[in-house]
C-alpha cells in the first residue's frame, strides 16, 4: 500500500500535501527481495573469541542467565575466577553485589529467549551468545531495513540513490559490525528509527490509527533508553518534532507517554533494585574509573574527544564512513529544493540535529568515552546513522547528476564496505590504542589463514576460503544495488570498485602503532577460535 489515508478530520489540522510517500508504507516487494541477501550477509559468519571475554556481551549474558536460574539481577555467582580476573564493565553497587555498568534492556530481553533455551539442557556461554546475536539484534536489524529504504525514498525519489543509502547504512557502517553482536548499539538504531518513522507517519497524516502509532512511537522510545541510556540525545530531538508538527498532540503525546511508561517502569525498577534509586545508572559504579567521571562520561567539549570521534584514522566517522559527506551535500540539496522541503524539509532538519547532538555529547565526553573501547569505528554513533544516511541519500540524488560525483559516492560507500564488512567477519573488536586497525589487524588475519566460525567452517572450509563465498556475494549485490542492472551503470560500479580498493590499500598512510601492534597480534591469535588449521 504506497498510497497515504485521507484525513483523520478537518479538525485534526490541515490535509497532507498530495503524493507523499507514507514513512510506515507496507515495504515493497522488491525491497523485501533484498532481505534475505543481507540476511545471507548478516547470519554467514559468527565472529566468537570465548578466551576475549567481551566486556561488552559477557555482563549482558550474565544478566540474563542470572534472572533465569538465580532469579536474581545481580551477577555476583559469575564474578568468579576469569571472569573477575578480566573485570569486563560491571560494578559494585551500595548494596555489595555486581551488576553490569550497563543499561539492562538487552538482557532483559534475553530472558525468553534463554528460558526456551533452558528446556533443552544448559546452553553453554557460546551457544547462548548466539542465540541473544541472532534473536535479539540481527533479527530487528534485518527487519529495519525495508522501512528504512521507505524513508530513504522520501529523501530521495530516485530508487538508485536509496539503493546506495541502504548500502551504505546497512554495509558501509558501523551497523554492519554491531548488528551481529549482542550489543546494544544496533537494537538502539532500530527502537529510535522506528520511533522516528512513526513519528513521521502522525505528523504527515499517514496513518489512520494514530493512537496506536503514538503508542508504537512511545513504546520504542522507551525500549531504545532501556537499552542504552544515549538514546535519549536522539529521543529529544524527536520529541521537539512531534510537539511542533503532530496535529492533535496532546492526545497523541498522552498516547506516547502511555507506551513508553512499560519499558520506563522497567529500567526504574531496575535501577531502583540494583542501585538505590530509579535515576541511579550503573555508570556510577562501574569499575573503569572514566565512566564515573562527569554525567555519563561528559567532562565538557575537547578538541581530542571531537578528533576521535570525527578524525581518528583508527576510529573517526569521516576516516572510516567517508560516504558521510554526502549527508552534508543532502541537507543542502533538501533546503535549496522547495519540492524537496516540502517532502521532507521538517524530518530533514532532524536528521542533521540527531548526529549533531551525538558529535556534540561524544565531544564533550573523556576521550575513553569518545573512542569506546575496543570498537570498530564511533560505536555510540550507531543510534544516529538511520538519520546520516536518509540525509545521504538526498546527497547521493544530487551526485547522480554528475559522472564524477556517482563514482565518487559509489566509491566512498564500497571502501567503507570493504573496511566494516572485513572487520565484522574477522576480529570486530579493535583495540583502542591500535592505530592502523585495518593494515595491522584485519588484513593480516585474512592474509595468514585466521578465519571466525561461519558457515563455511561448518561445510569445512578453512582460512580465506571459508569467507570467500561471503565476500562473493556482498560484491555481487552492491555492484547490482548501485548499477540497478544497467550495463552502463555496472561500468560505474566496477569503476567505483577499482578506486575504493585503492581508497582502502591509502589506509597504508596512516600511522603504525609499532611494539603494541605485536603484542595486540600475539594476544588475537593466541585466543583465536576455531583455531588455526
Amino acid at each position: 500500500m504506497n498510497t497515504a489515508p485521507p484525513p483523520l478530520s478537518d479538525s485534526d489540522g490541515p490535509p497532507p500535501a498530495p503524493a507523499q510517500p507514507a514513512a510506515t508504507d507496507v515495504p515493497r516487494r522488491r525491497s523485501l527481495r533484498w532481505l534475505a541477501v543481507f540476511a545471507f550477509i548478516y547470519f554467514y559468519s559468527f565472529p566468537y573469541f570465548e578466551k576475549l571475554w567481551s566486556a561488552n556481551e559477557v555482563p549482558r549474558v550474565f544478566l540474563a542467565e542470572e534472572m533465569v536460574d538465580h532469579h536474581r539481577l545481580s551477577i555476583d555467582l559469575r564474578m568468579t575466577g576469569e571472569a573477575r580476573m578480566h573485570a569486563l564493565d560491571v560494578g559494585v553497587a551500595p548494596n555489595g553485589h555486581f551488576y553490569p555498568d550497563k543499561a539492562p534492556g538487552l538482557s532483559f530481553l534475553a530472558v525468553p529467549v534463554y528460558s526456551l533455551a533452558r528446556l533443552f539442557g544448559h546452553p553453554s556461554m557460546r551457544t547462548c551468545t548466539w542465540l541473544f546475536r541472532v534473536l535479539i539484534v540481527t533479527l530487528p536489524a534485518l527487519i529495519f531495513l525495508p522501512f528504512f529504504l521507505a524513508m530513504a525514498r522520501r529523501f530521495a525519489p530516485d530508487e538508485r540513490a536509496c539503493r546506495t543509502a541502504l548500502v551504505a547504512y546497512a554495509l558501509a557502517s558501523p551497523a554492519m559490525v554491531y548488528s551481529i553482536l549482542f550489543i546494544s548499539h544496533q537494537v538502539a538504531a532500530v527502537c529510535v528509527g522506528g520511533a522516528f518513522l512513526a513519528a513521521v507517519a502522525l505528523a504527515r497524516r499517514e496513518t489512520t490509527r494514530p493512537l496506536l502509532v503514538a503508542l508504537l512511537a512511545g513504546f520504542l522510545a522507551g525500549t531504545s533508553v532501556l537499552v542504552e541510556y544515549q538514546s535519549v540525545l536522539a529521543l529529544l530531538v524527536i520529541a521537539i518534532y512531534v510537539l511542533v508538527r503532530v496535529p492533535n498532540r496532546v492526545r497523541v503525546v498522552g498516547a506516547a507517554l502511555l507506551g513508553a511508561l512499560p519499558p520506563a517502569v522497567m529500567l526504574g525498577g531496575y535501577h531502583k533494585l540494583a542501585f538505590g534509586s530509579p535515576f541511579r545508572v550503573g555508570y556510577s559504579f562501574a569499575f573503569m574509573g572514566t565512566m564515573r567521571t562527569g554525567f555519563l562520561g561528559v567532562v565538557g567539549p575537547s578538541a581530542t574527544s571531537f578528533w576521535i570521534t570525527l578524525f581518528l584514522p583508527s576510529n573517526g566517522l569521516f576516516t572510516l564512513v567517508p560516504w558521510v559527506l554526502f549527508a552534508v551535500v543532502g541537507a543542502l540539496a533538501v533546503a535549496r529544493d522547495p519540492e524537496a522541503r516540502a517532502r521532507c524539509g521538517a524530518e530533514a532538519i532532524v536528521c542533521v540535529a540527531v548526529p549533531t547532538v551525538y558529535i556534540a555529547f561524544l565531544g564533550s565526553a573523556t576521550a575513553y568515552q569518545a573512542h569506546g573501547g575496543w570498537s570498530v569505528g564511533p560505536r555510540y554513533m550507531t543510534a544516529a546513522l538511520p538519520f546520516v544516511a536518509w540525509l545521504a541519500a538526498a546527497g547521493f540524488r544530487a551526485a547522480g547528476r554528475f559522472f564524477v560525483t556517482r563514482v565518487l559516492a559509489q566509491t566512498l560507500v564500497i571502501s567503507a564496505t570493504i573496511v566494516f564488512v572485513t572487520a565484522a567477519t574477522s576480529y570486530p573488536h579493535w583495540p583502542d590504542r591500535l592505530r592502523n586497525p585495518i593494515h595491522e589487524l584485519v588484513f593480516p588475519l585474512l592474509t595468514h589463514g585466521y578465519a571466525v566460525h561461519s558457515l563455511g567452517t561448518l561445510v569445512g572450509l578453512h582460512g580465506f576460503l571459508s569467507l570467500a563465498p561471503l565476500y562473493a556475494v556482498v560484491l555481487g549485490t552492491v555492484i547490482w544495488l548501485l548499477s540497478r542492472g544497467s550495463r552502463h551503470a555496472l561500468w560505474q560500479a566496477v569503476l567505483a570498485c577499482v578506486l575504493a580498493a585503492g581508497l582502502v590499500a591509502g589506509h597504508r598512510a596512516f600511522p603504525y602503532t609499532g611494539d603494541y601492534a605485536r603484542t595486540v597480534w600475539s594476544f588475537v591469535t593466541g585466543t583465536w577460535e576455531p583455531p588455526l588449521k
